[in-house]
């Protein structure tokens, strides 16, 4: 199921679970907005991110994102900062109180 708009969550229909991906609307997107990089982020990501955390979900990445200097890592930063903890084994990211969260 795809959700239409800019930074619609899908589910990925091999694994269930949801991400974000603005694809090739990213520069679209940025042009038409006339954004930086770092304000796509705060504008786009760091709500879904945001939603996340306030459901208390665990989120999977699908490279390790551990010194990543791209959006992986500031997105695996930003979670970090909100009390996450990251599990490299599972490349999982989960709420410090959590015992099990649901995938994003």
């Amino acid at each position: 199921m795809v959700e239409d708009g800019p930074g619609a969550r899908a589910r990925d229909p091999r694994e269930g679970h949801k991400y974000f991906d603005l694809g090739r609307d990213w520069q679209k997107i940025k042009t038409e907005q006339v954004l930086t990089d770092d304000e796509m982020f705060v504008a786009y990501i760091v709500p879904f991110l945001d939603g996340s955390i306030q459901r208390r979900q665990m989120i999977r990445f699908a490279s390790d994102p551990v010194g990543d200097p791209g959006f992986l890592g500031r997105q695996f930063e930003y979670l970090l900062q909100h009390g996450y903890i990251y599990n490299p084994r599972e490349r999982a990211a989960s709420p410090a109180s959590a015992e099990q969260g649901s995938p994003a």
